[in-house]
Parts: structure tokens; sequence; C-alpha cells
């Protein structure tokens, strides 16, 4: 709404205005008190219309705007392209139609209990489904369109994490001797000694590796995303886009910016792996100037899919008879085993493991952490009280 000040002999009227999702306060001056007056019920007029329209309009007019003035400035081409998948196939189909101020939380949990009702909608597509209406229904409150965000107090279906399935020490060291496939040998080494993501894996380059100092920097993630979110976003956080195989394909391959700044991370280690990559460096052949020197690729330089990894090691668990674990848990376990070898030591595991915050890792890892406690109470009670 608007409101006049007095400054001196003038008069001004004050309201916010948006620029993007961007609240700002705009002042006019007049000379008279009733020249400022009219214009504050002009502009008040203008605020109730505007508000009434979108009151009566529907979620699905709503979401179309909330994409184009929020969405486009606020995510990556990757978050672009699941978000409005979220929106095309759950949120319009179930409830596009109904009109924002029909919207309450005894409305929502409605239609939360209804949703849970269906199998093809798991807890977690339900919280990625709160999450986003959750945001959308921000901006309608702060572009003044509602006038509270009924999806505050909505309640969702907790997701209780899964325990994931790990290799031991054992397993592992089983794997890295026996494996035949070098290019998933030098992975699972990455996966396990650097605790990278897979995606960060297949982005390395070689001018990523520092062998003086024994150390590996993340700084970009490999990534197959669809062409259109590319396009919508002018290649937002695109830091290269490997040409197309087919022209008609819907995706591409990018190396992308990580979603955190926590993501970016120097790793150092050990001797033994960064050993491995100088022989890999030393038999790969030098690419032209301006491609990526992937560490992990083909002959002709092009990345490997993002599906390759888990199918190579897959195919070399069945070989030697270890038990089926995803890629990603290499990565739980790298985590884990340093948790040990540190005693705990939360912050260090975290600069390595590149999580945004350390509660991630008390949250999942706890057990390991409780453990590495009572062994420090054991040796608390060998190295000082067998003394007293």
């Amino acid at each position: 709404m608007a409101s006049i000040v007095r400054r001196n002999k003038s008069f001004s009227v004050v309201y916010n205005i948006y620029d993007g999702d961007k609240k700002k306060q705009k002042w006019e001056t007049y000379h008279s008190y009733k020249e400022a007056l009219h214009r504050k019920e002009q502009v008040e007029i203008i605020y109730q219309k505007k508000q009434l329209k979108y009151r009566s309009g529907t979620l699905a007019q709503f979401l179309d705007e909330y994409v184009e003035m929020y969405g486009h400035i606020h995510w990556a081409c990757s978050t672009y392209s699941s978000n409005t998948a979220l929106i095309r196939n759950y949120i319009i189909p179930f409830f596009g139609t109904m009109q924002l101020h029909e919207f309450s939380p005894k409305v929502i949990a409605v239609i939360y209990s209804q949703l849970q009702r269906n199998p093809k909608i798991t807890p977690q597509l339900m919280n990625n489904i709160h999450k986003l209406l959750h945001s959308a229904f921000e901006q309608a409150v702060l572009w003044e369109y509602l006038d509270y965000n009924p999806f505050k107090k909505a309640n969702i279906p907790k997701i209780y994490s899964q325990e994931i399935a790990m290799l031991s020490l054992d397993q592992i060291r089983i794997l890295l001797k026996n494996c035949t496939e070098p290019t998933l040998t030098l992975a699972v080494h990455l996966a396990f000694s650097g605790s990278l993501r897979k995606g960060e894996i297949l982005a390395l380059t070689w001018d990523d590796i520092d062998f003086g100092k024994g150390t590996v920097s993340v700084s970009k993630s490999l990534k197959r995303i669809r062409k259109d979110a590319v396009q919508v976003l002018n290649g937002k956080d695109i830091l290269y886009q490997f040409p197309a195989v087919f022209d008609e394909g819907r995706t591409v391959v990018v190396l992308k910016r990580p979603k955190t700044h926590a993501s970016v991370r120097t790793v150092y280690l050990p001797e033994y792996v960064m050993n491995l990559l100088r022989n890999v460096k030393k038999e790969q052949r030098p690419l032209k100037r301006g491609i990526p020197d992937l560490v992990l690729r083909y002959g002709n330089g092009r990345p490997l899919q993002e599906e390759t990894l888990p199918r190579l090691l897959e195919k070399q668990l069945l070989a030697l008879g270890i038990p089926k674990v995803t890629f990603h848990s290499l990565r739980h376990s790298s985590i884990t085993y340093k948790l040990i070898l540190t005693g705990g030591n939360i912050k260090a595991v975290q600069g390595d493991s590149g999580h945004a915050q350390a509660e991630m890792i008390t949250e999942r890892y706890g057990h390991i952490i409780d453990s590495c406690r009572k062994q420090c109470a054991q040796d608390f009670e060998e190295d000082f009280y067998k003394g007293l």
C-alpha cells in the first residue's frame, strides 16, 4: 500500500515496486497534499486490482510468472529442468486449476493426503513438490498477491533416510586389486581416497591436478541437461558445452559450476593415487586447444557418460562376487573411513567431502562419530586414569 510523507513544503507518495523479485521503495513528490492524496488513491486502486487478479488467477497461471521472474534468475540449468518437470508432471495435473486464494493449510493437508495415496509419489517426491510450492508462494507474498504463505504450516511426510549399502575396506581392496578396467580403477581410487562425487570425477581436467602439492581441485561437475533449459537460461553456470552427437537429441553434456560454494574445494590425495594419475597422463594423447583436457575420457576427447562408471562397477562387482552397491556408495565408504582415521574430526572430513553443513555429516554418520568418542574414552582410561 502507499503512504504520504511530508518533506518541507512538498509531499511524497511512498510505495513499493518490484525489479524482478527485489522489492524497492519508490518516492513521488507533489507540491500539494491534495495532489499527493490523489496519487496515493491511484496507487492503491492499481494494487487492489493486481491483488484481485492474482487471487482469482489459477496456480498454473501464477507458476508461469514465477518460473519466468524467479526461476530464470535463481535456478541453474539442472534445477530449472527438475523444477519445471515437477510443475509439468505433478503440480499442474493435480491442482493447477485451483485459484491462489483457495489454498489454506487445511486444503493443503487434504491435497497432500491424496498425493500420499498415489503409489507413484514417493516421500522424497512429495518433499520436492512441497519445497517448490513453498518457494513459489513466498514470492506470491513478496509480490503482494497474497497476505500469507499457506505452505509454511503444511505438514509433509517425513523422509526416513535408509542406511546406504557400502563396501567394506577388504571388499574395496579386492575390487582395486582385481579390477580389469583401468578407467574404473582410477575412478574408484578418486571416489574412495578423495571423497569425490561421480560428476566431479568425470569433470576433472589435468589442470585440476597439482602433482607438486599432491592435491586435486574440485570446481566443476559433469552433467547431462536438457537443451531447452540451456537456451532459456542462456547457458547460466555452464563452463563448457560438449558438441551433441545427435542434433535431434533433447539433452547435452556440460561442465557446470557446483550447486554450493562448499563443493568448491581442494583435496589432498595419497601418493599412491597421485602416481596412478601420473601414469595415466603419460599414456594419454594431447588434445586440441579449446577442448577440456579431461582426466577420464575417450580417445577423441569426449567425456564418459554419467551411467558409464555405475555400469562398469556393477559388472566388476558381479565378476568378483562382491555385493552390488551404487557408485555413490564409494563416497560414503570414504567419509566413514576418514571419520575413523581422524577420530571423528568432522571439519577435516567436511573439507574433503564438500558438504555445505557439518550437520549433514553428523546426521548421516553419527554412529561412526559415536564409536570414535567411545574409543576416546578408552584411550582416556589407558593414558590417564590407570596412572592414578
